[in-house]
């Protein structure tokens, strides 16, 4: 990896008009932040999952609802909604289709002793290695649900922070997900720690 020259720039809506899978792998390495009052916490985007429209039979977009009918917004929103008592966080992309990536985890950067505080763990390893552990390490619930990420002034937000490599990249099926696409659409940093699993199937 190395540091971009744009370093602590925020990333500008255009970036999320894409398709999901290229959104997904463009934003390993980014640096998510999350502001409460005079706090701030965060850290560095270590793996993702892209998820796509109806086509997808793992994705909310296949099934009627307000989460697959979230995922039609405008790219560079939130999208939090919560799986069995975990609040996960999504970006919607691509302004043609339904789409959004799942950041599953991160690497602790920013604010620790509070991620500390907010997790009630002290392994920095455990602290956001997922995406519910991720949300409440920065305590991201629904009220942070279709905030623009792409706006200095908001509560969560995405800026440059490294750039990772082709060969730094590791990819496999998502996880826990009962049906699936034939291709890998997990992305994650290969030689990071700070992942939810390593291995599964790659390309």
């Amino acid at each position: 990896m190395r540091l971009s020259p744009n370093y602590g720039n925020i990333i500008l809506q255009n970036f999320y008009n894409d398709s999901p899978d290229k959104v997904a792998r463009k934003i390993l390495g980014k640096l998510l932040i999350r502001t409460l009052d005079d706090i701030v916490v965060g850290g560095m985007i270590t793996e993702v999952e892209a998820y796509f429209g109806r086509e997808d039979p793992a994705s909310r977009a296949s099934k009627k609802g307000k989460i697959g009918d979230a995922m039609w917004r405008e790219p560079g929103y939130t999208l939090v909604y919560m799986v069995h008592g975990n609040w996960l966080l999504n970006v919607v992309t691509t302004m043609d289709n339904a789409g959004a990536v799942l950041i599953r985890s991160i690497e602790p950067l920013i604010g620790i002793e509070h991620i500390r505080l907010f997790r009630g763990v002290s392994q920095k390893k455990l602290m956001t290695t997922g995406p519910g552990r991720l949300t409440k390490a920065l305590k991201i619930t629904n009220e942070e649900d279709g905030i623009p990420i792409f706006k200095d002034d908001s509560s969560v937000k995405i800026v440059d922070y490294l750039e990772v490599d082709d060969s730094e990249v590791a990819r496999s099926h998502r996880i826990g997900v009962s049906k699936d696409l034939p291709e890998p659409y997990r992305f994650y940093v290969k030689y990071s720690i700070y992942v939810s699993r390593i291995g599964g199937r790659r390309q």
